[in-house]
Order: structure tokens, then C-alpha cells, then sequence
């Protein structure tokens, strides 16, 4: 258990269970001696019910910080780290932010711990009648932890439909403009998944943008133009826009280069 404790900066009660199992222990009352003594201890904190961080000794734990998105990634059963977060994951994210945002199908409730916040946001109902709830998700280390995130290509689908999760709609085309490759099939997937034709337009006006670096083949453009609004659509209604009539979109300003004008 010494070997666990120090492999583990951050863990669930049901990690230790599983690690005591493993030793031919599976009494509830064993788990809870471990965290009962190691809090006495003062070895561990309890950020929450069935989640724990180890601290280090000699320093209190409001002097110490655990990683934060390891924490958000063990904050539900099925936590997957998503929007803003997994861009940070990604390494992709043009901004550091307080708030940790998880995707999790539980009804898991907001936290805040050390001056941040630990957002859950349920998934689109769209995956769950797809029977694709656990699509798109893939496994990182972090910090010697296994963590779930969402791909590189669901993140930068999801930052588009959310960008109010995701830093605005600036933040959201920074980010995603420094991500040097994507799999453009995966996108068109996951998009039509999802049904959503506004979606559908800002992720085909960005993808249209960067068809060259992102080798975006035109036929795939053709398809999605066919999912494109009918009418036109704002991307925000508090920013202003300008007119991309073949994707009935009205994009911010700073979606655009400044010599860029109207599309008739």
C-alpha cells in the first residue's frame, strides 16, 4: 500500500480497492482503514467523496497543487476530459483557465477546490442514440496517470459547438488554428453524428480555412456544405459579423482576415 500511495498523487477509493483486491483483500473495512489512517496521517486530502490526493510532508496542502486536469479526469466513474480542458490536454489551448471542464454521462455535481472549478457537462444526447457513447475518446498519460480525454478531432468539433466552455469564439479559433493535423474523416463522422447543421458550417468554414495545412479534400467540403443551414445563422449573436453565404454563416470578425469583406 506504501508502493500505491506513492505511485498515486491522485486517486479514488475505488483504485485502492481495485490494488487491495489484487493483494487478495476485498473488505470495504480494509480500504477504509488505509484512507482513515493516511488522513490522521496527514498524508492524503479528501477533495471529495471517493477521491483523495496525496500531499507531500512539510507542507500544508493549501501550499501544494495536485494537476488539476488529473483531478477533473478522476472526478466521475466515466470522466472524460472535454471542451477548453482537453484542449489543454491536447496541448493546444491558447489560454490557461481556473475552470476544468469533464464530460460524463453520471449526474455528477460541480465542485470547487483550491479556487477552481470542476465543471461536468453531459454529453450530446445525439451519441447515446447513436450507441457511440464511448466514441471519440481516447486514453493519455498524465503525470504518470491514465486519463481519459475526448480526440483531438471530437475536441475540436465540441470547442465549436460550445465555445462558451471553451474560452469564446477567439479563444476556440486560436486554439484550433494551432493544431497542425487532424483525421478529417473522424470529423465528418462524429459530425454527422451529431445532426446539427450550425455545427456543421462553422466546423466546414474552419476546416475550408485550413484545407491546405489540414489536406481537407474538397469532396468532403461538398458533403458538409450539404448539412449547412438553410438560412443564415449567426455564430454569435453579441459579436458582430460578416455574411459566408456558402455556409450561411455569419462569422466574427476575427474568424476572418481585416482585408476580408462581405460575401455578396
Amino acid at each position: 500500500m506504501e508502493e500505491f500511495l506513492a505511485k498515486h498523487r491522485v486517486f479514488t477509493r475505488e483504485e485502492l480497492a481495485a490494488a487491495l483486491r489484487q493483494r487478495g483483500s476485498s473488505s470495504p473495512a480494509t480500504v477504509s482503514s488505509h484512507l482513515a489512517r493516511w488522513q490522521r496521517q496527514g498524508r492524503i486530502f479528501k477533495v471529495k467523496q471517493g477521491l483523495y490526493w496525496r500531499v507531500d510532508s512539510g507542507h500544508p496542502p493549501h501550499a501544494q497543487a495536485p494537476d488539476y486536469l488529473v483531478l477533473a479526469a478522476k472526478m466521475a466513474p466515466d470522466a472524460t476530459l472535454a471542451y477548453h480542458t482537453a484542449l489543454e490536454a491536447h496541448g493546444y489551448a491558447q489560454s490557461v483557465f481556473e475552470r476544468f471542464t469533464f464530460a460524463t454521462w453520471t449526474k455528477t455535481l460541480p465542485l470547487r477546490f483550491q479556487g477552481r472549478e470542476f465543471l461536468p457537462v453531459r454529453p450530446r444526447a445525439a451519441l447515446r442514440r447513436a450507441r457511440k457513447e464511448h466514441a471519440w475518446i481516447e486514453r493519455m498519460d498524465r503525470s504518470g496517470e491514465e486519463i481519459s480525454v475526448t480526440s483531438l478531432e471530437r475536441t475540436v468539433v465540441d470547442v465549436f459547438d460550445r465555445p462558451d466552455l471553451s474560452g469564446g469564439t477567439e479563444e476556440v479559433w486560436r486554439s484550433c488554428a494551432s493544431v497542425p493535423a487532424l483525421d478529417v474523416q473522424e470529423v465528418e463522422s462524429y459530425l454527422r453524428v451529431l445532426k446539427e447543421r450550425t455545427l456543421a458550417a462553422k466546423v466546414a468554414f474552419f476546416l475550408e480555412r485550413r484545407a491546405e495545412e489540414l489536406a481537407v479534400p474538397r469532396t468532403l467540403l461538398n458533403r458538409l456544405r450539404a448539412l449547412r443551414p438553410r438560412v443564415p445563422v449567426y455564430v454569435d449573436r453579441h459579436e458582430k459579423g460578416r455574411l459566408i453565404s456558402r455556409w450561411n454563416l455569419i462569422v466574427p470578425e476575427h474568424w476572418l482576415p481585416p482585408d476580408e469583406g462581405t460575401e455578396p
